[in-house]
C-alpha cells in the first residue's frame, strides 16, 4: 500500500530524532572523547528544525483556508449540503438568553427614542444625520400607546416579543366572510403598517441569532433560538378579557 503524503512526513521525523538521540557507542569516539558524528546529529538538527516549520506553515495555510471557507458560507447563508448557516451582527458565542433578551428590549428602546426625537438643527442649512437612521424605522414610527414586551419563551429555547396596545384602525383590517356555516363572520387582517413593524421586530432579534447548520430536509434546527413576534387582534383581545372575566368571578 502507498504511503500518504503525511505518513512519509511522519516516518522521516521518527527517523531524524533517532539519529539526533541516538547515543554513540563507537569505540574511536568513547577513546578519542570527541563524537566525529556530532557533524551528522547537528545537520538532523537541521533538517528537522525545516520540516518542522513546513508543518507548522502548513497547518497556517490550512486554518486560514478554513477560516475563509466557513466565513464563505456564513455570507451566502448555506453549504453545499443545503445546511443553512447565518450569523447575527450581535451574535456572541456563549452569550446567554438573558443577555440577549435585554440586548433586544435596548434596542427597542432606542429605536422609539430615536423615532421621537427631532433632527438637531447645527446651522443654516445643516441637519444632523445623527438619527436618521431611525428616521423611516417602523419602530420609532409605531404610534405612541403601543407597548413592546421582550420575554423568554419556556426551555430558554425562544423570545418573544409582544406587541401591546395596537389602535385597531392603525394596525387592523375587518373582513366579513362567510364560514362554513353560511353564517357571516368578521376577519382581521394585518394592515402594511402592522406587517413591517412585525418583520422590523423579528430583525431585531434575528440580529442576536446565529444558524449552526439547519436542514428542514432532515429536520434539524440548530439555531441559538427562535424570534416569535406576537400580536393579537380585536377578535382575540376580546376573548382574553372575557375569560379573564369570568376567572376572576370564579375566584371571587
Amino acid at each position: 500500500m502507498t504511503k500518504s503524503k503525511a505518513s512519509k512526513t511522519r516516518t522521516r521525523i521518527d527517523a531524524l530524532r533517532a539519529v539526533i538521540e541516538k547515543e554513540c557507542t563507537a569505540p574511536t569516539c568513547r577513546e578519542s572523547g570527541t563524537c566525529r558524528h556530532e557533524g551528522e546529529k547537528e545537520a538532523a538538527r537541521h533538517m528537522l528544525s525545516r520540516l518542522l516549520e513546513k508543518l507548522k506553515d502548513a497547518a497556517g495555510d490550512e486554518r486560514e483556508e478554513r477560516a475563509q471557507m466557513w466565513a464563505d458560507i456564513y455570507e451566502r447563508g448555506y453549504d453545499s449540503h443545503g445546511n443553512t448557516y447565518r450569523m447575527g451582527a450581535k451574535y456572541r458565542s456563549g452569550q446567554s438568553m438573558k443577555e440577549r433578551a435585554a440586548g433586544i428590549r435596548a434596542d427597542i428602546k432606542m429605536a422609539r427614542k430615536a423615532g421621537k426625537t427631532p433632527l438637531v438643527q447645527e446651522g443654516p442649512g445643516l441637519v444632523s444625520q445623527a438619527l436618521e437612521t431611525y428616521r423611516f424605522d417602523p419602530i420609532g414610527e409605531a404610534p405612541e400607546q403601543i407597548k413592546f414586551r421582550v420575554r423568554i419563551g419556556a426551555g430558554y429555547g425562544s423570545i418573544h416579543i409582544g406587541i401591546d396596545n395596537i389602535p385597531q384602525e392603525w394596525g387592523w383590517i375587518a373582513e366579513e366572510v362567510t364560514d362554513y356555516k353560511g353564517g357571516k363572520v368578521t376577519r382581521w387582517r394585518r394592515t402594511q403598517a402592522l406587517k413591517d413593524l412585525e418583520a422590523e421586530l423579528k430583525s431585531v432579534g434575528e440580529a442576536y441569532n446565529a444558524d449552526h447548520g439547519s436542514n428542514t430536509m432532515t429536520d434539524c434546527f440548530a439555531k441559538a433560538f427562535i424570534v416569535f413576534v406576537d400580536s393579537d387582534d380585536p377578535e382575540t383581545l376580546a376573548w382574553r378579557a372575557e375569560y379573564e372575566r369570568k376567572r376572576r368571578g370564579r375566584r371571587a
